[in-house]
This record gives structure tokens, C-alpha cells and sequence, in this order.
């Protein structure tokens, strides 16, 4: 089969489990369809990280704050002046990417772990802003969004419509990715991820493909903020711009595979029902205790399976085709 038509029937695939998921969370009870939809923005968020952690090798710790001017665009847009969350998000995507392609132009000089403290260093002075400057964003008091159902206003009364805008967008956050991975500038992603000298040395302009994987990484962060605003219908620093939303998507790509296309994906199927069964029977009793069960999974995931679960996934595959080769020789 070409390349194309793998593409194709890839993306059909998707379109496919997108609306048989969206069927099943029309059936079932509120708590299935809330972890469906946490699952897709988790799954578009890590993927969005993926470009520039994965695809690149640049380790940001700062897309929350990516994520953050998404959510706070489209609320303070539609809350303050009315305007539909639609234009709010499309707005915060154009901001979120000059942002990141501004900050990438210093921060894309440094390396390793100064390159991670940076961006860290980011998202928290935007959190710090968010809560001093209460005459624009309320603070730590947050801003509530009137729930008025309306598809102008992007806010509906059933969860299977969120399941199915916050899915589109996965899909299209994946075909971004696909589509960077299958053409030059991936390969030169690739380059930079394993030897920034050497792939200058062979003609590569390092700075600028990450800075456009970059720029294309804040982007799509900022546009699951908008629709992850308009699904809680609260928005606050923490909610926003919580340093938890930058180890989050880091994880999930790391547990389900980095630098794949569909690896983080896997990492928020894996991870976050997880999470979120332990939040409703311990949250009260242990805030905190996904937070660890997420450290211990990294951490058994580093040890014992580098390149996540795509990697577990390519062996096993592997070796069955292997052993199906030798029984058709012998």
C-alpha cells in the first residue's frame, strides 16, 4: 500500500472512532463522556507539545502558557466584548504562535536544561500576571462564561457535541503532525532532535526549523485552551496556566511514545482515565495522588520501555513478524 493511501485510510480510521466515540458518550452517563472529552484535549495538548518536544528535542516546560493565552483570548474576548468564542480561538491561535515565535527567537539559542527553565520560566511569569492584573482577568477569583447554548457561542447542552469539536481538532492537531513528519521539514526536525551541530553541518538552519515548530507547537496549544475554556465554562491561573498543564503534556508523550505522531495520543488513553477514576474516589482524601501515580508510570516507563508504549507496541509487532516469516521459510 503507498504512503497516500495509508494516510488516507489512517485518517479515516480516525474520523471513524471519533464518531463512534461520540456516539457512545451520547448514551452514557456524564461522567463517561467528562473523561472522553479530559482524554481528546489531553491527547491535542500533549500532540501539540510533540512538534516541538518530540519531533525537534526541545524540551519545553512553558506550554501552559501556550495553552493560557488560548483559554484567556477566547474568555476575555466573548465575557468582555461579545465576541464569539469561534473568532476568540482563532485570534488566540494567531497570538499564541507569535508569542512562541517571539520567545523561540532567544530561547531557541540555549541549550538542554536552560531551553527547559526558560520556557518554564515563561509560563509562570504569565501566571504571575494573570493573578496581579485582576481589573482584566479577575485573578485568582477567575471568570466565570455564561452558559448560553449556542453553536455561535461554541457552548453546547449535550457532551457528545464537545467530544465531537474538541475530537475534530485532535484530528486536525494529528494531521499536523503527520503531515510535518512525512515531509522535509520533519526530517530536519529529526536532524536537529538526534545532532543540532551535524545537521547544520549538512546544510540544516537549526533556528529556524525550530523556530517554526515552535511557532506551529504554540499555535495548536492555544486553540484546545480556547475549546477546553469553553467546556468548563471557568476559567482561572490555575486552570490556565498551571505549571501541572506543562508536566501533563510532557507525560503523556513520554509514556506513549515521544517524538511519534501518535504517541501522546496513546499516553492520554492510558493515563488520564486513570487519573481521573482516582480523582472521584480520592480527591478528597488525596488531591495529589494521579499527580504521583503519575511520576511512578514515567518513571517505570523510563526504565523499561524508552521509547513508550508505540515502542512496546513496534516490538511485539516485530517479532510477530519475524516469527511469521521463519514458520513460512521453514
Amino acid at each position: 500500500m503507498s504512503n497516500a493511501k495509508k494516510q488516507i485510510t489512517l485518517w479515516l480510521s480516525a474520523v471513524s472512532v471519533l464518531f463512534l466515540i461520540t456516539y457512545i458518550s451520547s448514551k452514557q452517563d456524564y461522567f463517561l463522556g467528562h473523561l472522553i472529552i479530559l482524554t481528546i484535549i489531553s491527547a491535542a495538548l500533549a500532540s501539540s507539545w510533540n512538534i516541538v518536544g518530540g519531533m525537534a528535542g526541545q524540551l519545553s516546560l512553558g506550554h501552559m502558557a501556550f495553552f493560557g493565552i488560548g483559554a484567556y483570548t477566547s474568555t476575555l474576548l466573548y465575557t468582555k466584548m461579545e465576541i464569539s468564542p469561534w473568532l476568540g480561538l482563532i485570534l488566540g491561535v494567531l497570538l499564541s504562535g507569535l508569542v512562541a515565535f517571539l520567545v523561540g527567537i532567544p530561547t531557541f539559542r540555549l541549550e538542554g536544561s536552560y531551553y527547559a527553565l526558560a520556557t518554564l520560566a515563561l509560563g509562570l511569569s504569565l501566571y504571575q500576571l494573570s493573578v496581579k492584573f485582576v481589573s482584566i482577568t479577575s485573578g485568582a477569583q477567575g471568570i466565570a462564561i455564561p452558559f448560553k447554548a449556542s453553536f455561535a457561542n461554541m457552548t453546547f447542552p449535550s457532551l457528545w457535541q464537545y467530544v465531537l469539536l474538541a475530537g475534530s481538532y485532535l484530528i486536525i492537531v494529528l494531521g499536523v503532525c503527520s503531515y510535518i513528519a512525512a515531509t522535509k521539514l520533519g526530517f530536519q526536525l529529526a536532524a536537529v532532535r538526534e545532532d543540532a551541530q551535524a545537521a547544520q553541518a549538512i546544510g540544516v538552519n537549526t533556528m529556524r526549523v525550530k523556530l517554526i515548530a515552535g511557532t506551529i507547537s504554540g499555535a495548536l496549544a492555544a486553540g484546545i485552551g480556547s475549546i477546553y475554556a469553553q467546556y468548563i465554562l471557568f476559567i482561572d491561573p490555575h486552570s490556565a496556566l498551571g505549571v501541572n498543564i506543562a508536566i501533563q503534556a510532557v507525560v503523556l508523550s513520554v509514556v506513549g511514545g515521544v517524538g511519534f505522531v501518535f504517541g501522546p495520543t496513546l499516553g492520554a488513553i492510558a493515563l488520564i482515565p486513570i487519573s481521573q477514576v482516582i480523582l472521584k474516589h480520592f480527591g478528597a482524601s488525596a488531591p495529589s495522588l494521579h499527580i504521583l501515580i503519575y511520576g511512578a508510570v514515567t518513571i517505570l516507563v523510563a526504565l523499561l520501555a524508552p521509547k513508550g508504549i508505540i515502542g512496546v507496541l513496534r516490538q511485539i509487532s516485530s517479532r510477530i513478524s519475524n516469527r511469521s516469516k521463519a514458520e513460512q521459510n521453514d
